[in-house]
């Protein structure tokens, strides 16, 4: 396998990997609201108390902070690498010596 295909394939990677952040991220904020909407349906009666659902409400709220932002950085980090790994290939690319035969067939 040569150096381009190599890299094709680490970007493809990579972006299943963002991909796959993104969507922790999105549960994490989905968390963080559902959390605090449990507890205030707890609080207001919407909801009968329990130990549990307290628990599991705060647990919710905390658990989703974090994953949203650990999935955040991650995604930033991933992004970065995957600009590097682009600028990479654009040279290998670019690097290539590519012979003109000048009869429009590419």
């Amino acid at each position: 396998m040569d150096e381009i295909e190599r890299l094709e394939l680490q970007i493809e990677e990579l972006r299943e990997a963002i991909e796959r952040s993104r969507r922790f991220a999105l549960a994490g904020r989905a968390s963080v609201i559902a959390g605090p909407a449990l507890l205030v349906a707890i609080l207001i009666g919407l909801v009968a108390f329990t130990p549990a659902r307290t628990v599991f409400a705060l647990a919710l709220a905390i658990g989703g902070m974090v994953l949203s932002g650990s999935s955040r950085a991650t995604t930033e980090e991933l992004r970065r690498a995957l600009t590097r790994v682009e600028a990479e290939r654009n040279a290998a690319i670019d690097g290539l010596e590519l012979v003109d035969r000048g009869d429009g067939s590419g």
